[in-house]
């Protein structure tokens, strides 16, 4: 009896310590997992952030360039409006200046 409680008790510590292993291998691959698609999670979130960064670019690019484009053509605007009014100034003094020259220095 005393031989078969023996052989009884190593086989349960067999089946025990097997089962520890199995229960380790067991928790080391489900660990692995949990990492892998942690690391693929945090992959995909960084690629869906840098997407949405440049589009967030690309949209604020397109706004501004739409601004610029209306600064500019206000400012063109109100550039053709400051030569027209400076133009015939410029008309009237330069007829000025020729009468003054002619008076001075005569007609010919």
């Amino acid at each position: 009896m005393a031989a078969n409680l023996i052989d009884e008790i190593k086989a349960a510590e067999e089946k025990a310590a097997k089962s520890v292993q199995e229960a380790r291998a067991s928790a080391a691959k489900r660990l692995n997992k949990v990492m892998v698609d942690a690391e693929t999670t945090v992959k995909e979130a960084k690629q869906l952030a840098a997407k949405q960064f440049r589009e967030k670019i690309q949209a604020t690019e397109r706004v501004a360039e739409a601004q610029a484009k209306n600064i500019v053509s206000d400012r063109e605007v109100k550039a053709k409006a400051i030569y027209a009014k400076q133009k015939e100034k410029v008309a009237s003094v330069a007829a000025w200046i020729t009468e003054e020259v002619m008076v001075r220095y005569g007609r010919g």
